[in-house]
């Protein structure tokens, strides 16, 4: 019995382990990296969540076309061949989720001021999470710039 015991977690610790890296703590099994602490946060969010009032815009309304200018003009030339992939908004909050022809994808918050949006000065994500899960890994980052936005918004976005 302990015998068996003993090979069993002789056989666990071959295969599995956990390694910290920058950005926190890693499952390493059998040499391929999983982000087991995202994937547990990704399954709280989404039992927990309730995104009745964010609301996705529609490519043609006003405020989808005040933000794509707004993204357009934030750095060119790259950013004018900004393609807004989904655009939600929660009361005067908005993130988008954009592509370049020349940039990385991007996670843009904003919220208004006068009416207009803006840029939330930091709270632009762009780049690649790999090893982490995408949606916890860029939620995080964006509430640790933006820490007065709305959780409601961060916690309904889901990267495509």
């Amino acid at each position: 019995m302990y015998v068996l015991l003993i090979v069993i977690v002789g056989v666990m610790l071959n295969h599995f382990s956990f390694s910290q890296k920058e950005n926190g703590w890693i499952l390493n099994v059998d040499g391929r990296e999983i982000d087991a602490i995202g994937m547990a946060q990704e399954k709280w969010v989404k039992l927990t969540r309730n995104c009745s009032q964010v609301k996705q815009l529609e490519a043609k309304s006003d405020s989808y076309l005040a933000v794509q200018k707004l993204i357009q003009e934030y750095s060119p030339p790259s950013s004018e061949s900004a393609h807004i992939i989904k655009l939600l908004t929660l009361q005067d909050w908005y993130l988008a989720e954009v592509e370049f022809k020349e940039l990385l994808p991007a996670v843009v918050l904003m919220d208004t001021d006068k009416g207009q949006p803006r840029m939330v000065p930091h709270a632009i994500w762009s780049g690649e999470t790999h090893p982490w899960l995408a949606a916890p890994f860029i939620r995080k980052y964006l509430i640790s710039k933006a820490p007065q936005s709305p959780r409601q918004l961060l916690t309904c976005f889901d990267p495509l």
